[in-house]
């Protein structure tokens, strides 16, 4: 019986097992494979770690029209809000 390579480092949670990208799908790993099968240009599992959780949120986020830029917008007009309101950045408030 062989052994996995672990790596040295890996971000909790940037992999995902079987069972936790089945969740995010809404079903079980058994239909999860039949599922992915039918989608064009689905990110795909590394041997060694797993399913690398960013690259299937992007897959889905490009599915769904949601830009990176459209994304990084949301966050600046959420952080410059929350500074407003905190009085944390006065530059914003000026």
């Amino acid at each position: 019986m062989t052994t996995k390579k672990l790596p040295g480092f890996v971000p909790d949670p940037r992999y995902w097992t079987d069972w936790q990208l089945a969740c995010r799908l809404g079903c079980t790993p058994q239909t999860m494979h039949r599922k992915i099968g039918k989608l064009d240009g689905f990110p795909k599992k590394d041997p060694e770690f797993g399913w690398d959780s960013i690259a299937v949120e992007a897959y889905f986020n490009r599915r769904s029209g949601l830009t990176l830029q459209a994304a990084t917008n949301e966050n600046i007009a959420a952080e410059t809000w929350d500074d407003l309101l905190n009085g944390s950045n006065q530059s914003a408030i000026r």
